[in-house]
């Protein structure tokens, strides 16, 4: 399956597949998504409200003026003073925000008829049926005002009533033979004022909330229809599309356009257009809030004590923020405000002319957008580097959120940028997981030929880099190391194939952990001998320095494994043989690189530096030291714990090479131990290369007593002072020791 989907027309397929749904998925258009988009709107909304405008105000039935007036409801005759005022200070039109469905319970008549079964009351009764009813002076103030809309809304039980019609709102066909009502949202039932009190308002409209499923009101129904209408029937108006048409004058239309495609285009009040969705909902453009110039209380108006300045020429809406009444809506910024202000908040963006639109070609063109940049992923992942192509989509994302944010601020368009952007992260996550699964494929495929038999360090390389699987190298310095097992021959006779082939594992995996740890390259295992490198194929400018510190790992190392092999002999009752590796480092320049035939061929490393690491191993032994280092190491690796222990010329050289033991890192370095040996050592060394055998005899003592483990060396040097005691060196020796065997 793996190796299926790392195919790259398989991956092409396969995402292009995923695009398809993804486009598909956007067009349906479900729930969830259409909440996201929402959201992202009102948070435009909430970075970019509306400036407030003057046109529309609320007359607000508030706390103090439910404390100053009494309790709701009020006597209608009361409630009939607010227009009254209102047109006498200048209002265009007044609308109130409520339905008056009952009659007046406080009207005269009402209150006669809850007296019939009192005795005694009939005199009361007579004359409180003789006063007005509260219903008709209602109705008598509105007709005296002349500029008045009342209201109805969409009730869920039936038989609701039946709505009355000030003024038809009528249609022109556009592109469509189609009549409105077929876009309009229908409902079953609505509740009407009564028919006595719409009949003497110029103005009925419906002020319905379309809340949606998060509670919030972002549109409102410009016009609905009623379920099982004739076609062709006309719809109802709003409450606030009423006002502003009343406030133009009694004899203006409410014009419906409509598209064949589109269904509603806009909707024309007078000398007002105003653009909505394709079923007449038009969104709410909320302004800054709170909004407190927006609100007169209406004790205020029916005490009289309101400059009418502020009351001219508006559009007013009588509704209440009392809580108890319960008309509070959260609105798109998260505040919870008044229905009557949203009613206000519509006015003002219509007589500003500032609508939020969300014309149906946005989609097309989101969808036509993601779905370019989207193939442009798909077939450029390949090609760039993922954190080019993130950069890439990222500024292409951030583009189109600038843009959307621009387009809202200046144009009031309502550009989606939140499902392009989604869909495009997703092709990208999944294009970028293909194209690394396929990369990884092609370097297992490398791993997998070549990793039997050259360094992971350079499998790594090859992996990001094929091109390099060729013959040829390079001359560059590196440093050498050599490995291997003293008297390995005389150890494996006592074991049979299996223990010998465990015990091999066992040394050679921590002596390999160590080289990869310090950034060295395997070259090759040879039997009981390991060979590695450093500086190569990868630079490393700390060569030198790396392969002394896994030098110094390795004894370290190989003490755990003879721990470990001593219990294991124990366990078996047999003769526990201790593991000892000779360790050789040269550095100097040899020809790297992929040698071989075109057949097989591996990473390898060639010349003279090759060779005099190879010597400097096999001489450990008879010098009695675990480590033994050239010159040049030792000068780029200074600061290390090291002694000089000979000037030796091997075998295949001419001549010869200082020679150091490696004996510890930089802090052993600095001890008052390493530095009294070094002392000493260096008195020795100088008294035998002079001839003064007898001193050098006592400082060699002198240094076996300050480091026990060193005591073959220093063997070594008794026993050629001794021979030369009895047969003294040539004239003009230098202190050269000629090696007459490779170890």
């Amino acid at each position: 399956m793996l190796r299926l989907l790392s195919n790259r027309l398989v991956q092409v397929v396969l995402l292009l597949a995923l695009l398809t749904g993804l486009i598909t998925f956007r067009i349906a258009d479900p729930p969830a998504i259409r909440h996201w988009r929402e959201l992202t709107f009102d948070g435009y909304n909430r970075l970019m409200p509306r400036e407030p405008g003057h046109g529309a105000l609320v007359v607000d039935i508030d706390e103090a003026s439910l404390r100053q007036y009494g309790q709701w409801p009020w006597p209608r005759t009361l409630i009939g003073e607010l227009p009254l005022i209102l047109k006498q200070m200048g209002a265009k039109a007044v609308a109130f925000d409520m339905v008056f469905a009952e009659p007046d319970r406080t009207s005269p008549p009402a209150l006669a008829n809850a007296l019939k079964d009192i005795p005694n009351a009939k005199a009361a009764q007579s004359l409180l049926r003789s006063l007005p009813d509260n219903d008709k002076t209602f109705a008598d103030q509105i007709a005296q005002a002349g500029n008045v809309v009342t209201g109805f809304v969409v009730t869920g039980d039936p038989p609701g009533s039946k709505v009355i019609i000030k003024k038809d709102v009528v249609w022109e066909q556009g592109y469509s033979t189609a009549s409105p009502s077929e876009f309009f949202r229908p409902f079953p039932y609505y509740t009407n004022s009564l028919p006595v009190i719409v009949d003497a308002a110029v103005g009925n409209g419906n002020f319905y909330p379309d809340i949606e499923e998060d509670s919030v009101l972002r549109r409102i129904y410009s016009v609905t229809g009623q379920q099982g209408q004739e076609k062709g029937m006309h719809g109802y108006p709003a409450l606030s599309l009423e006002a502003l048409r009343v406030s133009q004058g009694k004899d203006t239309e409410e014009v419906v356009t409509t598209s064949e495609t589109e269904g509603i285009k806009n909707i024309n009040v007078g000398k007002y257009n105003i653009p909505t969705d394709k079923d007449g909902g038009l969104r709410v453009y909320y302004s800054k809030m709170p909004r407190k110039d927006l609100y007169v209380p209406a004790w205020q108006i029916l005490s009289r004590q309101v400059d009418p300045a502020k009351i001219k020429d508006k559009i007013i809406f009588i509704g209440t923020s009392a809580v108890g009444l319960q008309d509070l809506r959260s609105s798109a910024l998260g505040i919870t405000i008044s229905g009557s202000q949203i009613h206000a908040e519509v006015i003002e963006q219509i007589l500003d002319n500032k609508f939020l639109t969300r014309p149906a070609s946005l989609n097309g063109g989101e969808l036509w957008a993601a779905g370019i940049i989207s193939i442009g992923i798909i077939f450029l992942a390949p090609f760039i580097g993922t954190g080019t192509l993130a950069l890439l989509g990222t500024l292409l994302i951030g583009s189109g959120i600038a843009g959307s944010l621009y387009a809202y601020g200046h144009y009031g368009l309502l550009l989606d940028p939140v499902y392009p952007s989604i869909s495009i992260v997703i092709i990208f996550i999944l294009s970028s997981i293909l194209t690394n699964l396929r990369t990884e494929m092609e370097r297992r495929a490398v791993k997998t030929a070549f990793g039997h038999y050259i360094s992971p360090t350079l499998m790594e390389e090859l992996a990001k880099n094929p091109d390099k699987l060729k013959l040829g190298g390079e001359v560059r310095e590196i440093s050498v190391m050599f490995t291997d097992i003293r008297n390995f021959t005389t150890i494996s006779e006592s074991m049979d194939p299996a223990e010998l082939i465990k015990m091999m594992n066992d040394f050679l995996t921590p002596m390999t952990s160590c080289v990869l740890d310090n950034r060295g390259t395997i070259d090759k295992y040879m039997g009981d001998a390991m060979m590695a490198f450093w500086n190569a194929p990868l630079d490393d400018p700390e060569h030198a320095a790396h392969a002394c510190t896994a030098a110094l790992q390795m004894n370290e190392a190989l003490k755990v494994v003879n721990a470990a092999l001593r219990e294991q002999a124990e366990k078996s009752q047999r003769t526990f043989k201790e593991l000892k590796a000779g360790i050789g480092i040269h550095t100097g320049r040899a020809s790297v690189g992929n040698m071989g035939s075109k057949q097989r061929f591996a990473y390898s490393a060639l010349g003279d530096t090759v060779n005099l690491a190879s010597r400097l191993e096999g001489q450990t032994k008879g010098y009695g030291i675990s480590v033994m280092i050239s010159e040049e190491v030792r000068k780029q690796a200074a600061s290390f714990a090291a002694l000089e222990i000979d000037l030796l010329t091997v075998k295949g050289r001419k001549e010869p090479e200082r020679v150091y033991t490696l004996l510890g890192d930089v802090g052993y370095a600095l001890s008052a131990a390493f530095q009294e040996l070094a002392a000493v050592h260096g008195r020795m060394l100088a008294a035998y290369r002079a001839q003064k055998w007898a001193e050098a005899l006592a400082l060699a003592g002198q240094c076996e007593t300050i480091r026990p483990d060193l005591t073959g060396l220093y063997a070594l040097y008794r026993q050629r002072i001794t021979d030369y005691q009895t047969t003294p060196p040539p004239a003009g020796w230098q202190g050269v020791w000629v090696a007459k065997e490779k170890s």
